[in-house]
């Protein structure tokens, strides 16, 4: 018997792509964009949607952003993240890649927004 897979909600692709939009990020390199370019160049979302739209499967898709991004490998530390990240956007590639192409700008402003909230938290303690 095999397990079905259905197709994740809107909510939980937004999770998955802001967290491999952080592993993505932790994982530049001085070869590549600075972090910098990486939010507000607009390198990240590029990246992901032309990654995206030309990849069938999440690994394929990994390995494109990466490159796009001279990024060699993803760091130890974010392996959990992507994988999982990975995982649930196998789960419907198709369904992922629709929403990836109309709302990256939108997921891309969620991740901003946690990440100046993280950089405020962090100044307050």
């Amino acid at each position: 018997m095999t397990k079905q897979q259905t197709t994740p909600t809107e909510d939980q692709m937004d999770e998955a792509t802001i967290n491999l939009i952080f592993a993505l990020r932790d994982s530049l390199t001085d070869d590549g964009p600075s972090r910098i370019d990486f939010w507000s160049g607009g390198r990240a979302a590029t990246a992901i949607q032309t990654a995206a739209a030309g990849s069938s499967e999440s690994h394929q898709m990994l390995t494109t952003a990466c490159r796009k991004l001279q990024i060699p490998q993803i760091t130890v530390s974010q392996s959990p993240a992507v994988l999982s990240a990975c995982e649930l956007i196998d789960a419907d590639y198709a369904a992922w890649q629709d929403h990836i192409d109309r709302t990256i700008v939108y997921i891309i402003a969620l991740a901003d927004m946690r990440r100046r909230q993280a950089k405020t938290t962090k100044k307050e303690n």
